[in-house]
């Protein structure tokens, strides 16, 4: 190629890159569209809709090319109404775009701005209304638009449409004045002026009944959408941007309000609605405008239950699709950068290829298709990894948000209900104590202390307290009371007493009456008491504020847990006469703290951050800890749990109500969310909920691993599948070959290989899987070193033997004939089984080839066919460990109650024939020869003097120094004229081995054993005889020792030794 032509080649992929940059860079360009919209609010100017607000004054829109005319609405004023005929632009309206016809069928919403709804029905305390359901017959101050309302009426059984109305101004004063008796409101509005006044109140929140519906959404029309799409995604994006400015700069937008908007509201009124909002918004958990269809649909459900829409199946075009200004706005700048690194690289390695193809020389098929894979593919893959981990971590934040609100929620409304119930009983005996004082001084009052008593499980005590200083009280009787007073009986259950008061005597009395099934009395008795209720802070204060008091948690002597006191005044023609009490245990809120978890390794508590004491935790035993030998209420920073003490030092630290942070535990991600009571309960208490984002969200995670999973492994499939076909293109039989050479070193593939299409390949691997099982089966019968020396050298396996130096092995079982005659085939099998699999293991530890297995014996040999220096060694090692496995072996067989099989080995090391024996069709690789016969001589031996393991002359001359073996005789065996000399193998030298090293009696008895065979083979009998007597003295049971006495005391003429018979 010449200079000129690679010149125009070099410049045309500098261009083509150069002309991507480009593209890439201008579809980062914003689009500006000028125009003139409108945007229709759904109340009066407030901070509740501070986002558009700021998306004005900031220029938000403008920069976007939007002129906006924000208008005001009120009563009267319906934004979704408004979009969905054409009279504005956009709007702010609420779900009832699902259940209204014309915005059905006409309305997009393009964001949901409030997550959750602030629609609440709020009820002064002085109305009497304490439950939904109570709502029959009172006038309600009403707005339309709050479905979600609607729905919890419904519901709770109250027919929405009976009730009386009156005309909705949005100012609370009405509701205080007595111009009804409930109002539609807000959370983030009118509760502030009832705090401002001290007036106490109640709400009820339709998501504490389980109608979680969105709040304020941003919506549009399917025209819009169709006709200015732009425009569309312009307002949006603008919108967003705003409210993300409104939130994070409140006092700023609460001044430019009161400025440009409106002056209803004071300062003070508009903080305390911005704080009340970012709690509805949750921008810290979720994207501003994110929207769930999953939602959606559970919200359709939920007008469906209750009869306000027929199906819950939502109109395809009512969730906004956005592309945010296309892909490129989806991406993160991190993602953009990295999609466009991965271009370059690309492009670099295609310039790379084609300039240093010749340099690469040959290249394989299989490797270009996979290189042009990697640089044409894997970029967008990644791509697209990344971009669905993205979607998928936004929808797992939404889920966790969405669940940790109801989980927090619900443990406000539990507490609510803890104490409610309790409330309204109080008040009761104060009407009851206000209307006759004397009531509560007589025995039979205590029946109506007893039945407020049992009225809820949580009360653990009831009682009446007078100003003259008298009291009465009805209580449980537990374990704990019990350990704290040894008077009480043991099987009462409740308890009475009563107090005198001063105006009898300065000394007052308290007089206990028990019961173990109320009013069944089982035991009583007086005591002498300095106990006045009177000055207990908790009665003063209702004494003060002549209303009803909840104190905080404090210790109950009695029990050692914490309790709430709650109590009532008591007022008899405007004097106040003294307090109707109660207290509560905290094991009802445990115990529902406990079953209502944001996950299942969540924890959720109930603290008072004035004073930082814990209220109420899962674990009852966490909420009490001893200081200085006295029990106390736990706190936030010394509570017994390190996750929430950092998460309130973090919360303290950073004034955050919701974020993430790290387990100083186990560093796991955690997610906190601290979240105030609202201010009707009265008490400053918030919920706090810590939730691991792994065990709550670990389903989606693992999704997203698996995605992960996924993609990688298609993409290593692909690029197998290009390898794979493109190999079996260039060299179909490189597996056969493979699996030849695998062959040839005997190491055999338990996996079948790849199957093949291609003829051709399938017959030559079904032929080379054949030859395959062949030798394994082959190696069976045949030591695997000849084998493996027949395939490495080729040779062909011919008749032939050859004169070497080995040591032989034989093994036999004592009375094994005997054995089996008397025992079940299969259960000699089995243990036949087991003897030959330990000692044959034995063998091939150190080197040895078994040679056969004759009967109940074994027939192995060392130094062939591979060659060692060290074969006797290592015949005396495998011998040893032959016979201390079988030891062990027969030790377990006593315990299971079968007989022990009892090894004897003959060992001898001689120049022996080695090689194939046999026929031409049948061959056989074993040794032959007279060393051959010694060793098998050798393990007869064993039975005439007791012995296990039974040596030659020939293997003490050669490892001698090695070993531990003691002489025994010289013996002529069969076959032979020459007598040698025999010795018993007691352990290996210098050893640490348990089973070969020689025990300190072996060696004992080898010394012992050598000096009495001095003499004995020097004919000295009668020195001879008084060793082997020494030796049978410390060793009974030596059969050496027992036979060479014996041979001591008559003289003996032959010493002509056969082998015994079986």
């Amino acid at each position: 190629m010449s200079a000129a032509r690679r010149l125009c080649q070099g410049r045309g992929v500098v261009f083509a890159f150069c002309l991507m940059v480009g593209l890439v860079l201008f579809s980062l360009a914003p689009a500006f569209a000028l125009d003139q919209v409108s945007l229709q609010l759904k109340w009066k100017h407030q901070f509740q809709f501070a986002g558009y607000y700021a998306a004005v004054e900031k220029g938000f829109y403008r920069d976007s090319g939007l002129e906006v005319d924000v208008r005001e609405g009120g009563p009267g004023v319906d934004a979704g109404a408004e979009v969905a005929k054409g009279a504005a632009d956009f709007g702010v309206c609420t779900t009832s775009v699902l259940v209204n016809s014309a915005m059905r069928a006409n309305n997009v919403v393009l964001g949901v701005i409030f997550q959750h709804s602030a629609a609440i029905i709020l009820v002064p305390h002085r109305a009497g209304i304490h439950v939904v359901s109570e709502l029959k017959g009172h006038r309600l101050m009403d707005a339309s638009g709050s479905d979600d309302i609607a729905a919890m009426l419904k519901h709770e059984g109250v027919d929405y449409a009976s009730l009386p109305r009156v005309t909705h101004a949005g100012d609370p004063r009405d509701l205080l004045s007595g111009k009804a008796g409930a109002m539609v409101a807000y959370s983030t509005s009118e509760p502030y002026l009832f705090e401002e006044y001290g007036t106490p109140y109640l709400f009820f929140s339709p998501r504490a009944y389980g109608f979680d519906f969105y709040g304020d959404n941003l919506c549009t029309s399917k025209q819009q959408v169709a006709k200015h799409p732009e425009r569309v995604r312009a307002f949006r994006a603008a919108s967003l941007k705003g409210w993300a400015y409104a939130l994070a700069h409140k006092e700023e937008i609460v001044d430019l309000i009161r400025r440009n908007y409106s002056t209803q509201k004071d300062r003070k009124a508009l903080l305390f609605e911005a704080a009340r909002t970012e709690l509805l918004i949750r921008p810290h958990l979720m994207p501003i405008g994110h929207q769930s269809i999953e939602r959606w649909k559970a919200i359709a459900q939920a007008y469906v239950d209750i009869g306000m829409l027929n199906e819950a199946k939502l109109p395809e075009w009512l969730i906004y699709v956005s592309d945010d200004g296309g892909w490129r706005a989806q991406l993160k700048e991190p993602q953009l950068w990295g999609l466009l690194a991965l271009a370059i690289v690309s492009i670099l390695g295609l310039i790379g290829y084609r300039r240093n193809a010749r340099v690469f020389g040959e290249l394989r098929l299989s490797g270009v298709m996979s290189g042009l894979f990697v640089l044409l593919s894997i970029p967008v893959l990644i791509f697209i990894l990344v971009y669905n981990y993205q979607q998928n971590s936004a929808a797992i934040n939404a889920t966790l948000n969405d669940v940790v609100t109801k989980t927090k929620q619900a443990s406000i409304e539990d507490a609510g209900n803890l104490i409610n119930p309790v409330a309204a009983t109080l008040e009761l005996l104060a009407t009851v104590a206000a209307q006759d004082p004397t009531t509560f001084k007589q025995e039979e009052s205590r029946e109506l202390l007893y039945r407020a008593l049992t009225s809820a499980p949580q009360i653990d005590a009831v009682y009446v307290s007078l100003e003259d200083g008298y009291h009465r009280v009805v209580t449980r009787i537990d374990d704990d009371r019990r350990r704290a007073d040894s008077k009480i009986p043991a099987s009462a259950n409740w308890h009475s007493s009563y107090i005198d008061s001063f105006a009898g005597s300065p000394r007052r009395v308290r007089h206990r009456t028990f019961f173990d099934a109320w009013p069944r009395i089982v035991g009583n008795y007086d005591v002498d008491t300095i106990l006045d209720i009177r000055t207990l802070p908790g009665y003063q204060a209702a004494k003060e504020v002549r209303a009803l008091i909840v104190e905080e948690p404090s210790i109950n002597p009695d029990t050692g847990y914490p309790i709430i006191s709650v109590r009532f005044p008591i007022v008899k023609d405007g004097a106040f006469i003294g307090c109707a009490s109660a207290n509560i245990t905290l094991n009802v809120l445990s115990r529902f703290l406990t079953s209502h978890r944001a996950s299942a390794r969540g924890t959720t508590l109930i603290a008072n951050p004035a004073n930082r004491t814990i209220i109420a935790a899962p674990d009852l035993h966490k909420i009490v800890r001893k200081q200085d030998n006295r029990v106390e209420i736990a706190k936030l920073d010394t509570i017994a749990d390190e996750n929430v003490r950092e998460a309130y030092r973090l919360h303290s630290e950073t004034n955050s109500d919701d974020f993430l942070f790290r387990s100083p535990q186990n560093g796991e991600e955690i997610s906190a969310s601290f979240t105030p009571f609202p201010g009707s309960f009265g008490k400053p208490w918030e919920v706090i909920t810590l939730t691991p984002t792994d065990d709550f969200v670990g389903t989606l995670k693992r999704t997203n691993r698996q995605m992960i999973v996924l993609i990688t492994a298609l993409t290593g499939i692909e690029l197998l599948l290009i390898y794979v076909f493109s190999r079996r293109l260039s060299r179909p039989i490189e597996g056969v070959s493979r699996e030849l050479r695998l062959v040839e070193d005997l190491t055999f593939s338990h996996a079948a290989p790849a199957s093949s299409n291609i003829k051709e390949i399938k017959e030559l691997q079904t032929a080379v899987s054949l030859f395959e099982t062949s030798l394994r089966s082959f190696s069976s019968f045949v030591p695997l070193d000849v084998v493996r020396k027949l395939i490495k050298t080729g040779t062909p396996l011919t008749l032939g033997v050859e004169e070497r130096f080995l040591t032989v092995l034989f093994t036999d079982l004592e009375e094994f004939s005997g054995l089996a005659e008397h025992m079940a085939p299969n259960d000699l099998l089995a243990q036949l089984s087991v003897y030959f699999e330990a000692v044959s293991h034995a063998i091939a530890e150190e080197s040895g080839t078994v040679d056969k297995f004759i009967g109940d014996g074994i027939m192995a040999f060392w130094g062939a066919p591979v060659y060692r220096d060290d074969h006797v060694l290592r015949a005396c090692c495998g011998a040893m460990r032959a016979m201390r496995r079988m030891q062990l072996i027969n030790v377990d067989w006593s315990r299971q109650g079968r007989p022990s099989l009892h090894l004897r080995i003959g060992l001898h090391c001689a120049d022996v024939l080695v090689g194939n024996v046999g026929s031409s069709e049948r061959l056989s690789y074993t040794v032959m020869g007279d060393g051959v016969n010694v060793a098998a001589r050798l393990e007869g031996i064993n039975k005439t003097f007791g012995t296990a393991i039974c040596i030659s002359d020939s293997v003490v001359e050669a490892i001698g120094p090695s070993i531990v073996a003691r002489p025994i005789k010289k013996v002529q065996v069969k076959g032979r004229k020459r007598e040698f000399m025999i010795y018993e193998l007691l352990g290996i030298r210098a050893s640490d081995d348990p089973e070969l090293k020689a025990s300190d009696d072996a060696v004992r008895l080898c010394e012992l054993t050598l000096k009495a065979s001095l003499h004995f083979e020097r004919g000295e009998l009668d020195h001879a005889a008084p060793r082997y007597d020494d030796i049978l003295r410390a060793f009974p049971d030596d059969g050496v020792a027992k036979s060479m006495l014996a041979a001591c005391l008559p003289p003996a003429e032959a010493t002509t030794i056969a082998a015994p018979a079986k």
